[in-house]
């Protein structure tokens, strides 16, 4: 359906890792900051100098669904934590490398996450896939070229022919590759390299991704799921886990969370997750 107001940007602004993680150190929940008390506080506490535009990182944090966005009337604009912000944020004081695979997963999820709908987490996720579906870091050219070619197909109705909103590049993809270089382990060397598929000890992060799958398919939560290899699959792609690690992740989360049920049936294993699991369950 067509639809003009409908947001249009795919490209990846150069919000990096590092300095996101930093802004997203200094946030309140109780309290409001602009963009400028934001890097002044970086700059005179931690000696962190932000880039010249301040405005992507922060952004970013509210498309992720971390901050909230508010409008001053004197048009300046503020921010502060949200519920879920504040929940990554005390994470990442006591476990930096999980609050990082947090991150990844609201990336990647995001196309779909009330009320942020920036469509480019979107092409954030389709790069992921394509990597994950070719088992190696290919060229970011081909990545965006790939994207594009999809986002014209999916989205017939934008003005492809705009310098902003609908394009998408191999710089653009090359930033996806940045978060996904921050993660412990890293899933990806150099470009051409096969994939190094993770082996992790969070099972929350497997309950996530099996959340993921509910919602990805259309599942009824509630209903048994077959743990055949595709499933498996799809469940690890999420954070390119090795698929063993992720077999063994959903079944320690069976163990310990009430709302994760596995079954033996004549077909194999089957596994139910009764309701929804999320970042503010952990």
């Amino acid at each position: 359906m067509n639809n003009n107001k409908e947001d249009t940007h795919f490209y990846l602004d150069f919000a990096p890792p590092e300095e996101v993680v930093a802004v997203l150190k200094v946030l309140s929940s109780e309290c409001s900051l602009t963009t400028k008390e934001i890097s002044n506080i970086l700059k005179d506490s931690y000696g962190f100098e932000m880039q010249k535009d301040k405005t992507y990182s922060p952004r970013r944090l509210f498309d992720l669904g971390l901050a909230i966005q508010e409008r001053k009337r004197k048009g300046s604009v503020v921010y502060r934590l949200s519920e879920r912000g504040l929940k990554v944020q005390n994470i990442l004081g006591v476990d930096s490398p999980l609050a990082m695979d947090l991150m990844h997963y609201l990336h990647y999820t995001g196309h779909n996450n009330e009320p942020h709908k920036r469509k480019y987490l979107w092409s954030y996720r389709k790069c992921c896939e394509i990597i994950w579906d070719n088992m190696r870091l290919i060229k970011y050219s081909v990545v965006a070229s790939s994207i594009q070619s999809e986002m014209q197909e999916r989205f017939p109705w934008l003005d492809y022919g705009k310098r902003a909103g609908a394009r998408f590049d191999n710089t653009a993809a090359s930033r996806v590759a940045q978060w996904l270089r921050v993660l412990e382990p890293t899933p990806i060397d150099q470009v051409g390299s096969p994939l190094i598929l993770r082996t992790i000890d969070k099972f929350e992060l497997a309950l996530l991704a099996l959340d993921e799958a509910y919602r990805s398919r259309s599942y009824t939560y509630g209903d048994p799921v077959i743990m055949d290899d595709e499933f498996i699959r799809q469940v690890s792609a999420v954070f390119f886990l090795d698929q063993d690690c992720c077999a063994a992740l959903l079944k320690i989360g069976a163990r310990i969370n009430q709302n994760v049920k596995i079954s033996d049936t004549l077909t194999g294993a089957s596994i139910n997750l009764l309701k929804p699991f999320k970042i503010e369950d952990m």
